[in-house]
């Protein structure tokens, strides 16, 4: 069993270090909605790892991580559905500065 977690504790590793090398080197938005279920499946893995290590801290952590990707998730269903529909998806856009727009 053991060496079961390990596999999972590493898969999902790879999924979020995977997920932000993607978006770092462009090849990947991090608007997508892959890019948020990459980093909730991640989570996920790695919560239920650190839960089976007793690490609570890594716990909370990728609670939190799991938390904003379904937010992420959400925010990309929604402003996809508004796009089929005809109306604006309300993305504030940045400006030159870095600064949101709106």
């Amino acid at each position: 069993m053991s060496t079961l977690w390990e596999v999972i504790g590493w898969t999902c590793t790879v999924l979020l270090v995977g997920a932000y090398a993607m978006v770092a080197t462009r090849k990947l938005d991090a608007r997508s909605p892959l890019y948020h279920v990459l980093n909730l499946v991640g989570a996920i893995g790695l919560a239920a790892f650190s839960i089976y290590k007793t690490a609570w801290p890594q716990v909370a952590l990728n609670a939190f991580w799991g938390g904003v990707a379904l937010i992420g998730i959400v925010i990309a269903v929604v402003a996809a559905r508004k796009l089929r529909s005809g109306l604006p998806a309300g993305e504030p856009g940045i400006d030159e500065r870095g600064v949101r727009e709106g």
